[in-house]
């Protein structure tokens, strides 16, 4: 279930690209334009803070998640999240390829392929991931209203997005669906997202669907550079030199 776990997570998540610029002006009356707007607004903030919460249902009792992110500009992403039965994992996702999840038993952060979480700080986690690829797939959107628009994703549409960050044959993607809804502010940045999805898994022994819902809200734009991580004794988290020399790289970078 844990592998399964982690898939249903990385729903929509992809390696995110550089933000395009819309090549037109906003048309608050046009769905993709309002997209594309509100993703480019948002990923070229210097950084942003978000709350997230989701839920996991099969046959048995729901796992239920909750947690914070903070991203900082070009690709720096700290996630702090708690799940069912007072799971915590607490993540640093640098660039598109590094990312390290802390170990409580060992006392050090451990690289998330080591610990078995290649997949930790993407998808619903990672509201750039999520940008990303709503932007690419913007002429699939409807406006519920001003402000709100609705992306519906068939099972050809989730194998696309999907591709690269699942196993081989792991979902029967044409009895699969999912559906965002977004909210943007006045300036036209994301201001809150939510998924309903349902997959139909095709794991030994796993005959009904999987349903996974998530809420993610920005707290604050521009504030906050990085989440600052506990031990149980309230005593602050170091990172490692390691990471904090690739972080700087990351930081360096020019956009």
């Amino acid at each position: 279930m844990k592998s399964l776990t982690l898939t249903a997570l990385v729903l929509a998540a992809c390696q995110a690209d550089p933000p395009a610029r819309p090549g037109k002006d906003l048309d608050p009356k046009d769905p993709k334009s309002v997209l594309e707007h509100a993703a480019y607004n948002t990923r070229t903030q210097k950084s942003y803070e978000t709350r997230f919460k989701a839920q996991l249902t099969t046959s048995g009792a729901p796992l239920n998640y909750e947690g914070q992110c903070v991203w900082v500009h070009p690709g720096v992403l700290f996630v702090h999240y708690t799940a069912s039965g007072g799971d915590e994992k607490m993540i640093v996702r640098i660039g598109p390829k590094d990312a390290w999840v802390y170990h409580p038993l060992v006392g050090d952060w451990i690289t998330a392929d080591e610990i078995g979480m290649p997949g930790a700080g993407r998808g619903i986690q990672n509201p750039d991931d999520v940008l990303t690829v709503i932007a690419r797939h913007s002429g699939a959107a409807k406006l519920l209203r001003p402000g709100v628009v609705e992306m519906n994703f068939s099972g050809e549409d989730i194998e696309k997005i999907m591709k690269e960050q699942t196993s081989k044959d792991a979902f029967d993607w044409k009895e699969s669906s999912a559906r965002f809804e977004l909210s943007v502010d006045a300036e036209n940045r994301l201001q809150q997202f939510t998924c309903d999805a349902t997959l139909k898994s095709n794991a030994a022994g796993v005959k009904e669907k999987v349903r996974y819902t998530a809420e993610v809200t920005l707290v604050g734009y521009t504030g906050a550079r990085e989440l600052k991580f506990l031990d149980e004794k309230k005593r602050e988290i170091p990172l490692s030199k390691e990471m904090k020399a690739k972080m700087e790289s990351v930081l360096k970078e020019k956009q």
